[in-house]
């Protein structure tokens, strides 16, 4: 051991040296800007906003089947009236019927029927 050396100063048990490293790598490491919390934000944000746009189109998609399927009901319906009406008016009692009372019809005289052979 020199007797003629300065000790060097402590703080604690540390050098001023190692203290002034020890602040300068800390001061490094919450200096430089961090881009990964902005980007976990960023993810979570947008996943969210696609999860929330897959729900409304689940709903949007689901109207339009129920609009649909409403629509197939009534035309199912009408296609069945008109083929009621259908099978009536080709009956031999109405189609007489509306001859007879709308067109003022009646059955041919003897002189007004020509007989094909």
């Amino acid at each position: 051991m020199r007797a003629s050396a300065v000790p060097a100063r402590t703080i604690g048990g540390t050098t001023f040296m190692q203290r002034q490293r020890v602040a300068r790598r800390v001061k490094e490491k919450t200096s430089r800007p961090s881009f990964l919390l902005p980007a976990l934000v960023f993810l979570l944000i947008v996943s969210i906003l696609c999860y929330v746009w897959t729900r409304i189109k689940v709903v949007q998609y689901g109207y339009e089947i129920s609009s649909g399927l409403r629509a197939k009901e009534t035309a199912v319906t009408a296609r069945n009236e008109r083929t009621l009406e259908i099978a009536t008016l080709r009956s031999a009692q109405q189609v007489e019927k509306r001859a007879r009372e709308e067109l003022r019809m009646s059955p041919p005289r003897k002189d007004q029927l020509v007989i094909i052979r």
